[in-house]
């Protein structure tokens, strides 16, 4: 799909920003605003801004970004912005979106280079509602992340930058002390919060002042290949200029294409990553690379192929660091996220994906605690749910990289570095599609904790090898919404929005069947011992993130969205039906939209029942509890066991009762 060209949503035309920070003390304060810090304050904004949290964003710079940097956006991530409209909607219609990757190599005569394979971009084993690869500029993504934050009340202040934090961990509240420095007057603030993020890049000052102070190490190297990176746009009649094409010349080193959107003139623009040092024939330092060193080694690697630059908005040279944080948190108090913690090459698009997810991850546990629903334990899983795809990422990027610039991995054995052309062609592609649960965001996964009960011996029951695993993301999948009749996205009924709590799917089953099991879990739903009961936090004052209610429903708590999936036509049913099943009547959905099912017909055609129930594993029915960041977290059978287990699993995190914000 080619990008288009929206009117308003001009690079430049970024919301105002703060230019003073008027208050001392703060809930959450974050150093840097790019992408993974602006997911973060996005999320607390749209979480937690109804309930009066603070947050204090800042950053060193006096703008957001206006030209280059990272640009690419996976398939995980996208599922992630449609939850948070307009966020996704105005990036999304904006972008290129890449559906196929092209491999070049060179000919066999050795002049030239042709085309030896192509590819999905994500393959068809992987199953998404976005199977492509948005290209779209990093300072595009950070608008749509201001103009949402200023949505809800909460901006920017520029430009501050990060000197030190002291921690004082026997403090009663805000333990944290942060000296801050006005870049524009060089005068010190000093400020107290209770929680400190540093997604300040990767020469984190954050990381540096937890290296000094806690003994965080930044382990890894540095590869010893230079590459540039150019935004243009260019006149050529190379085929593949619209697709993301990986480029291996014999002599001259390699390229990779990646389409972007239109400019503010309306024209198109790629970005081209350039392997710098061998088309130049020698070593040479990123500092003496010129835009014209760039260009005449993309000419070289293109050829015979012309390539034009017509229009060039950005450019820049780099060695690649792939390196790693050894811990992500301070004492649960203070964090790094994004660059801040990973460093590695841009080719693979990975960087400022995981970033975001990394904020995330981070950012609804925090609402969950600040919100007082949660025990503030639950803060440690951070560092062990992302650190290790944070590892996962450098040493993806590691093997990837040294393929890319024609070399052989670290760690490989000696068959593979004296491999054919054809044979390291070969290989690079089968890394890029054994990795492609990795790279595209759709198979990442996290290990057992107190949100994944992998394990539910400990619950009280055992499911025999469902298909939605917990600490995975859920399955997309289509059903009807009773109340109006639309079919929808499943994964997309509940928002990121408030009040940023749990999603759980009731699926019924045969009704007829499972009468009195619904019935009995119905009645454990209205008591006193049900976890709506027991478990409530601070009331929310927006419910922007839930579905609409059906007529007769009522939300008995509304950090717990319970979805009844019915495997019936909406026309064999009613509202009725459901009624003394309160609170399973809220929000209702007919599972006869997702293919797979028992067909049937009626009236109205052909119609398949029950598809979701067969595509989740769960044909004769069960719960499902869904994490706010729609990961997996329980899966249970729709019986006393389930339930019961399902009050030990929100006892393991949540709290009985609102307590005081820690």
């Amino acid at each position: 799909m080619p990008s288009r060209y929206v009117p308003g949503l001009e690079t430049k035309l970024f919301p105002p920003h703060h230019e003073e920070i008027t208050t001392e003390e703060w809930d959450v304060v974050v150093v840097g605003a790019g992408p993974g810090g602006l997911m973060a304050a996005a999320t607390l904004a749209r979480l937690d801004s109804a309930n009066g949290v603070n947050v204090l964003v800042v950053d060193a710079r006096d703008e957001p970004t206006v030209a280059g940097r990272a640009d690419g956006v996976q398939p995980r991530t996208l599922e992630v912005f449609r939850n948070m409209p307009p966020i996704g909607d105005e990036m999304i219609a904006r972008g290129s979106h890449s559906y196929e990757r092209t491999f070049w190599a060179p000919s066999k005569t050795g002049e030239g280079i042709v085309c030896t394979r192509r590819v999905q971009s994500c393959p068809s084993f992987l199953d998404t509602e976005e199977p492509y690869t948005l290209g779209v500029q990093q300072g595009l993504i950070e608008k749509a992340f201001l103009r949402d934050m200023d949505r809800h009340d909460l901006r920017v202040t520029r430009p501050y930058r990060f000197e030190e934090f002291v921690y004082d961990p026997k403090a009663k509240s805000h333990p944290i002390t942060v000296t801050l420095i006005n870049d524009n007057t060089q005068a010190k603030k000093h400020i107290r919060t209770e929680y400190l993020l540093g997604t300040d890049g990767g020469r984190s000052a954050v990381r540096q002042c937890m290296s000094h102070k806690h003994g965080i190490t930044f382990d890894g190297d540095w590869v010893d290949t230079l590459w540039g990176a150019i935004d243009a746009v260019v006149e050529t009649d190379f085929p593949d200029i619209r697709k993301i094409a990986a480029i291996q010349s014999k002599n001259h080193g390699s390229v990779m294409t990646f389409p972007r959107e239109h400019n503010e003139n309306g024209n198109l623009v790629v970005r081209l990553y350039t392997q710098i040092d061998k088309a130049m024939g020698r070593k040479v330092l990123a500092k003496d690379v010129t835009v014209e060193d760039i260009m005449e080694a993309d000419r070289k690697i293109f050829a015979p192929y012309k390539l034009k630059f017509t229009e060039i908005e950005w450019w820049t040279a780099y060695p690649i660091g792939q390196r790693l944080a050894s811990s992500y948190d301070v004492d649960n108090r203070i964090f790094i996220a994004g660059d801040a913690c990973h460093t590695h090459s841009p080719k693979a698009g990975q960087g400022m994906n995981t970033s975001m997810i990394d904020a995330q991850n981070l950012a609804w546990k925090l609402h969950l605690v600040l919100s007082g629903l949660a025990k503030p334990e639950i803060l440690s899983t951070y560092h062990t749910e992302r650190h290790t795809i944070g590892k996962q990422l450098v040493d993806f990027d590691s093997e990837y990289s040294a393929l890319f610039s024609g070399q052989a991995p670290k760690h490989t054995n000696a068959s593979q570095t004296v491999m054919s052309e054809q044979e390291r062609d070969e290989y690079f592609v089968s890394v890029q599609r054994k990795n492609a649960n990795f790279t595209t965001g759709l198979g990442v996964y996290y290990a057992e904790n107190v949100f994944n009960a992998i394990d539910t011996k400990s619950l009280g029951y055992r499911l025999e090898s469902p298909i939605l695993m917990p600490g995975r993301r859920l399955e997309p999948g289509t059903v009807t919404r009773y109340l109006n009749s639309e079919p929808c996205k499943i994964i997309h009924e509940v928002k990121y929005d408030a009040p940023g709590g749990f999603r759980i799917y009731v699926l019924t089953g045969s009704p007829d069947l499972q009468a009195k099991a619904l019935q009995d879990f119905a009645n454990h739903l209205s008591s006193t011992a049900s976890f709506l009961s027991r478990f409530h936090g601070t009331t929310p004052a927006s419910l922007s993130g839930l579905p609409l209610v059906c007529p007769g429903g009522k939300i008995t708590n509304p950090y717990f969205a319970i979805m009844t999936i019915v495997p019936r036509s909406r026309f064999d049913f009613s509202l009725a039906d459901l009624r003394p099943l309160a609170p399973l009547n809220t929000f209702v959905y007919a599972d006869d939209h997702q293919s797979g099912g028992r067909h049937i017909s009626d009236q109205d055609g052909e119609v398949s029942v029950g598809g979701l129930h067969i595509k989740w594993g769960l044909p004769s029915g069960g719960i499902v509890i869904c994490r706010p960041d729609g990961y997996v977290g329980c899966v249970a059978p729709l019986d006393h066991t389930g339930w019961n287990g399902l009050e030990q699993y929100f006892d393991r995190f949540l709290r009985s009762s609102p307590s005081a914000r820690l």
